[in-house]
C-alpha cells in the first residue's frame, strides 16, 4: 500500500469524524437526538515478505451512543409521571369544587337545618317558613349544580379521551413508517440509520406520555410496541388503531376500543394521559358523583318521610317536601322542593298527649316522634291510654282493647324513650309507629292520653314537635346501610366524601412530585451518556482538525516522494 492511499485513508477517515462531530453539535438542541461517534479500525496490512506493513485506516461504523435500559426507564417515568399529573389535575379540580363555600352541601345542609331550627322556634311565624323554603331551594340548587359540574368533569375527560386517542393513533402510525424507513435504509446489511433510530425512539417517548408502552426489536430493525396486557399496537410497518367506543351501560361514558372490532380495553390501559384520564374517572369522579346521587337520594326519602307525618299550617297532612324532576331518577341533579307556600310546611305532630287532670305525681309524657303516615282524620286510629302502676313500677298501655306493658323505675327510668311498634301487644297487634318519651316521678294510676291532633278540631297551631323531628335528621344516621344498620348522617356523608377526594388528590400530587424526580434524574443520566457536550464535542473539532491536517501532510510528504522519484529517473 503506498503512502499516498496510506494518507487517503487517514484524510477520509478523519473527514467522516469532522463530519459525525459537525453534525452531533448541529444538533446540540434537537430533541431526542442521541450523539454519535465514528470508530475506526486499521486496514488489513500488506504482507511484504519476512514482515507485514500497515496500510492506513478505515470507518468501521458511526454508531449512536444509546443506553436501552436507560432509555427504558425514562419512558417508565415519563409515562407514570404524566399519568400522576392528569389524575391531580381533575381529582384537584373536583377537591376545590367539593370544598368551595358557595357550593359546598355543608354548609348547605347547615343552612337549611339553621332555618328548620328556626321554624321550630317559632311555628306560626311565615317569614321563618319561607326562610326554610328558601333555605331548601338554595340546598336543592347546590346539589344541581355540583351534579352539572362533575357531569362537565366526565364530558372532559371524554375530550381528552378523544385527544389522546387521535394523537396515539398518529404516533403509532409515525412510528410504523419509520419502522419501514429503518428497514429500507438498513438494506438486511445491519446498517443502522441513526438519525431514523433517534426519530423513532422520541415518538416511541412521546407515545409513553399517553399511555405506559413496551417495546421489542425485530431482526431486520424494525420495533414492535405494545400497550396494555400485551395488545399489538405496532407491528412491523402496520400500526392498529384506537377508537373512542361509548360504554354500553351508559352512554355519557367514553371508552378505548382496541383493533377492527373494537374491544373495550380501557380496564387494562395504565400509565400516561390515558391511564391517567381512566383512574381520576374510576377513582374520584364516578364516586363523587354516586355519593352526592346517594346523598340526594337520601335526604329526599329521609325528609319526606318525616314530613308526610306532620300537619301543616292548615291542619292538613304534610306532602313530600323534596322531589325529583323525574320521578323515575332520584339524583343530585333532579332535586328539587316540592311545595312552594310556606304554610304547607308540616311543623306540628297529627299527635296530641294529654296528662289526666287527676294526675298526682310530676310525670310526663312526649311524643317525640311519627316515623310513619298516620291519617289525621281518624282520630280512632291514635287512641291510646297510657296508666301507670306504683305496686308493679309499669306502665300499661292500651291500644284498641289491647296492652303492652313498658317496665319503668322513678330515678332510673326518667327521659327513656320507647317506640310503640316494637311493644308486644295482648292479641299480636301492632301499634303506631310512634316513638315516647317518659320522664318525672309518676304516682300510681297517673294516666296520660295519646290521640288524633285534629280530634275535635284542629288546635295545634303552636307545635313545633315535627319540625324539632326533621331537625334532629341533621345529625341521625340514616344513610349507609351495613347489615340494616345506618352509620352515616348527611354532613357524616359529604365530609367522608370531601375527605377522600382531598386524600387522593394529595396522594397524586405528592406521586407526581415523585415520579417527576425519579424522571429529571433519570433524564440527567441519559443526557450524561448520550447527550450532546459542546465541550466534548469542540475539543473533538480540535483534535479531529489536527490529525486532518496531519493525514494531507503525509499526501504532500507522499507526492514530493513521487516527483523525486520521477526526476531520478
Amino acid at each position: 500500500m503506498s503512502m499516498l492511499n496510506i494518507g487517503t485513508s487517514a484524510l477520509l477517515t478523519t473527514q467522516a469524524s469532522l463530519s459525525t462531530t459537525s453534525h452531533n453539535i448541529s444538533n446540540v438542541n434537537t430533541d431526542g437526538y442521541n450523539r454519535q461517534r465514528v470508530t475506526q479500525g486499521t486496514q488489513t496490512p500488506n504482507f511484504e515478505g519476512g514482515y507485514y506493513i500497515g496500510s492506513g485506516v478505515t470507518v468501521n461504523s458511526v454508531e449512536r451512543i444509546f443506553d436501552s435500559f436507560l432509555s427504558d426507564q425514562v419512558r417508565i417515568f415519563t409515562s407514570q409521571e404524566k399519568s400522576f399529573d392528569t389524575f391531580s389535575t381533575f381529582a384537584r379540580q373536583v377537591d376545590d369544587l367539593l370544598g368551595a363555600p358557595e357550593l359546598s352541601l355543608s354548609s348547605g345542609l347547615q343552612g337549611f337545618f339553621d332555618a328548620v331550627q328556626d321554624v321550630a322556634n317559632d311555628p306560626t311565624s311565615i317569614p321563618a317558613r319561607q326562610v326554610m323554603l328558601t333555605e331548601a331551594d338554595t340546598l336543592a340548587k347546590r346539589f344541581n349544580t355540583l351534579d352539572t359540574q362533575l357531569n362537565a368533569f366526565n364530558e372532559q375527560v371524554n375530550l381528552g379521551l378523544d385527544n389522546a386517542v387521535k394523537d396515539v393513533n398518529i404516533i403509532s402510525q409515525g412510528i410504523a413508517d419509520l419502522n419501514q424507513a429503518i428497514t429500507e435504509a438498513s438494506g438486511g446489511g445491519g446498517i443502522a440509520p441513526n438519525d431514523l433510530l433517534d426519530q423513532r425512539d422520541q415518538l416511541i417517548n412521546q407515545l409513553s406520555g399517553y399511555i405506559s408502552v413496551s417495546t421489542n426489536v425485530q431482526s431486520n430493525g424494525a420495533v414492535n410496541v405494545f400497550i396494555g396486557n400485551g395488545q399489538a399496537l405496532v407491528v412491523g410497518q402496520s400500526a392498529i388503531a384506537l377508537k373512542i367506543i361509548t360504554n354500553p351501560l351508559d352512554s355519557t361514558r367514553s371508552e378505548v376500543g382496541y383493533g377492527p372490532s373494537n374491544i373495550n380495553v380501557s380496564a387494562q390501559l395504565t400509565g400516561g394521559s390515558i391511564g391517567g384520564l381512566l383512574n381520576v374517572r374510576q377513582e374520584v369522579i364516578d364516586p363523587a358523583r354516586s355519593e352526592i346521587d346517594a346523598l340526594a337520594a337520601g335526604m329526599i326519602d329521609t325528609i319526606n318521610a318525616q314530613h308526610t307525618v306532620g300537619l301543616t299550617l292548615d291542619g292538613n297532612t304534610g306532602g313530600n317536601f323534596f322531589e325529583p324532576t323525574d320521578a323515575s331518577i332520584q339524583d343530585a341533579g333532579s332535586i328539587r322542593i316540592a311545595i312552594t307556600n310556606p304554610r304547607d310546611i308540616a311543623i306540628a305532630f297529627p299527635v296530641s298527649t294529654t296528662t289526666n287532670i287527676n294526675n298526682s305525681g310530676t310525670a310526663q309524657l312526649n311524643v317525640t316522634k311519627v316515623s310513619s303516615l298516620i291519617d289525621p282524620a281518624n282520630a280512632q286510629a291514635l287512641a291510646s291510654d297510657v296508666q301507670f302502676s306504683f305496686a308493679s313500677d309499669q306502665y300499661t298501655i292500651t291500644y284498641q282493647g289491647e296492652t303492652a306493658i313498658i317496665p319503668f323505675t322513678s330515678g332510673v327510668d326518667s327521659g327513656k324513650s320507647y317506640d310503640l311498634s316494637l311493644l308486644s301487644f295482648t292479641g299480636g297487634i301492632t301499634a303506631p309507629d310512634l316513638k315516647i318519651t317518659l320522664s318525672g316521678v309518676p304516682a300510681n294510676d297517673d294516666s296520660f292520653t295519646i290521640s288524633n291532633s285534629n280530634n275535635g278540631g284542629f288546635t295545634a297551631v303552636g307545635d313545633n314537635r315535627n319540625a324539632l323531628a326533621l331537625g334532629e335528621l341533621q345529625i341521625t344516621k340514616t344513610l349507609n346501610q351495613v347489615n340494616g344498620v345506618a352509620t352515616r348522617s348527611f354532613g357524616d356523608a359529604y365530609g367522608i366524601l370531601v375527605a377522600n377526594v382531598a386524600t387522593r388528590t394529595h396522594q397524586a400530587e405528592v406521586g407526581q412530585q415523585t415520579q417527576k424526580g425519579l424522571l429529571d434524574q433519570t433524564n440527567l443520566r441519559y443526557e450524561s451518556v448520550s447527550g450532546v457536550n459542546l465541550d466534548e464535542e469542540a475539543a473533538n473539532l480540535i483534535k479531529f482538525q489536527q490529525a486532518y491536517q496531519a493525514a494531507s501532510q503525509i499526501i504532500t510528504v507522499s507526492n514530493t516522494v513521487f516527483n523525486s522519484l520521477m526526476s531520478a529517473m
